[in-house]
């Protein structure tokens, strides 16, 4: 066994302070409000073919004036054609063209395909990604109650809605921009939390039998100590990826960068401070005989001495 470090003393330091991060996150909704992308408001869809443009920060240039843009190039690489989304109401549409006519000239620009997505279609997409996170937090509340106990699974679903709580806080505050691309960052750091968590519970489940132990306290604080190692190791490798992508990418690319540099610090924080502090909440009473489970079994409650 490794030397063992007493996390447990910082369960409830980190308790509180998440719940103030959180509380101020609430706060910042309330006050501040998210930054929707127009893939979660009404705006037009507009693919146009425009000649001698440099390329998508170039036409996103030329649109900084209508903000809320999001420019995209389709077809092969060599094509001059473009996606473009914008926030704004049908009546305004033209305000695209207008702008990026004044930018390359008349003759230029050529509108090929042009859309309008309403309120009801945009509320829908926020609805369907709502539903969507929660079914996924669904499945793997299942997933760890089959393979450990359902305290254990509680403690990685409340460690899961504490990173995606601590994300939305910083989106808050960051006002950076939620899109598709950051409702994917979210999802990504739900899948590497529960990952992270799971190392550590089955490590917790290894250590049972071989330990010598008063209380799950002392369980926990081995557990933690001996995946320490992995936990730093895997968060900062990703991390390098991350950070990658944030200093060479511009655009939603950068915003999901951002996004999942702080869910890989909150996932590592939460496995090791946030999951295991409430899953010894939940085991106060618990004695080395007992096992995996809270209380005796009852096969064993009652039976004579021999």
């Amino acid at each position: 066994m490794k030397k063992r470090i007493n996390f447990s003393k910082g369960f409830l330091p980190c308790a509180i302070f998440s719940c103030l991060v959180i509380a101020s996150g609430i706060f910042g909704l309330a006050t501040r409000g998210i930054n929707l992308g127009i893939d979660f408001k009404p705006g037009a869809i507009e693919e146009v073919s425009i000649k001698g443009a440099a390329g998508i920060e170039d036409v996103r240039a030329a649109l900084s004036a209508i903000g809320g843009v999001s420019v995209k190039k389709i077809g092969p690489a060599s094509s001059d054609e473009y996606q473009i989304r914008a926030g704004v109401a049908e009546s305004e549409g033209g305000k695209i063209d207008e702008a990026l006519k004044n930018r390359y000239g008349e003759a230029n620009v050529d509108v090929l395909k042009t859309d309008f997505i309403g309120s009801s279609m945009s509320s829908s997409l926020a609805r369907q990604s709502i539903f969507l996170l929660i079914g996924t937090m669904l499945l793997i509340w299942l997933y760890a109650t089959i393979r450990f106990h359902w305290d254990f699974a509680l403690g990685a679903i409340v460690a899961l809605v504490h990173d995606i709580c601590i994300m939305f806080t910083f989106i808050t505050w960051s006002q950076i921009e939620f899109s598709t691309t950051t409702l994917a960052a979210v999802l990504t750091i739900v899948g590497y939390s529960i990952n992270a968590t799971v190392v550590i519970l089955d490590r917790v489940r290894f250590n049972l039998p071989l330990m010598e132990v008063k209380t799950f306290k002392d369980l926990l604080d081995q557990s933690l100590s001996d995946t320490l190692a992995r936990s730093i190791i895997t968060t900062v490798t990703t991390l390098f990826a991350v950070i990658s992508l944030y200093v060479f990418t511009t655009g939603s690319i950068k915003d999901f960068a951002l996004a999942m540099s702080v869910g890989l610090l909150s996932g590592c924080y939460s496995s090791i401070f946030i999951s295991s502090g409430f899953i010894n909440l939940t085991r106060r009473g618990w004695k080395p005989e007992f096992g995996i489970h809270h209380a005796m079994p009852k096969k064993a409650v009652g039976a004579p001495a021999l």
